[in-house]
């Protein structure tokens, strides 16, 4: 019951800091899954990202944040408080992979980043096998998610946001099953393939764009296609 007094006061908040700080967007808002495993997939460009994702969700949710952040105990407490758990960066974590596994598979939304790590010049980096992995294992479906204008509102480097002239936007995508995802690729190729077809959707998704077809030249293997989300707008 606390739990989701502190989520309600916090989501409000968010709302208002958003509508004094330019507003935000929300597209594709039907495709969030409102209950059941859903491993969140966005792009990474702002510290701004975590509580943008947690705003526009509407539904609690857990998410990896660098080990870094836990080293501050009032840091600490509050990353746990909204259901953020430590992931060691440019290594294999498998403890944090487990976890988010685990959630998953309790039914929880988790967000994580596939780009595992920030975004210096807001272009779209790789996507690292990981996530495939978790989701794999965890059998639950991936929502892809394009974020637009956060590094806007808090560009790299900086801890103070400002005012943007246009809306932050969060186009949420159709979630895609991982046999969809992954039809026709070898069992060897899967994370890495997987982990490049997950990029190109959300790609896709930042160019407002139907999801790119993934087809192995048979009539069985059917393209991976979304349509246009629909807008709802907070400001």
């Amino acid at each position: 019951m606390l739990y989701w007094i502190i989520w309600a006061i916090a989501w409000l908040l968010l709302r208002s800091l958003y509508a004094l700080f330019g507003g935000l967007k929300i597209e594709g808002a039907e495709n969030v899954p409102r209950k059941g495993g859903v491993l969140v997939a966005p792009n990474h460009i702002s510290d701004a990202d975590g509580p943008t994702i947690y705003l526009a969700l509407k539904r609690p949710c857990w998410g990896m944040a660098k080990s870094e952040l836990f080293q501050t105990r009032f840091l600490r407490y509050i990353l746990r408080l909204f259901h953020a758990f430590p992931v060691k960066r440019y290594s294999a974590d498998l403890a944090a992979l487990r976890q988010a596994e685990e959630l998953l598979k309790q039914g929880e939304a988790v967000v994580i980043f596939p780009e595992g790590k920030l975004s210096e010049d807001g272009q779209l980096q790789p996507f690292l096998p990981g996530v495939i992995l978790v989701a794999e294992r965890a059998g639950a479906p991936i929502l892809p998610v394009a974020l637009i204008g956060t590094d806007q509102l808090l560009p790299y480097g900086k801890l103070i946001p400002r005012p943007t002239r246009r809306p932050v936007v969060v186009r949420f995508g159709r979630p895609i099953l991982l046999e969809e995802l992954l039809r026709g690729l070898k069992k060897r190729e899967r994370l890495e393939k997987g982990a490049e077809r997950l990029r190109a959707i959300v790609k896709a998704l930042l160019e407002n764009q139907p999801y790119p077809p993934f087809t192995e030249d048979t009539p069985e293997n059917k393209a991976v296609g979304g349509e246009t989300p629909t807008t709802e707008s907070l400001s």
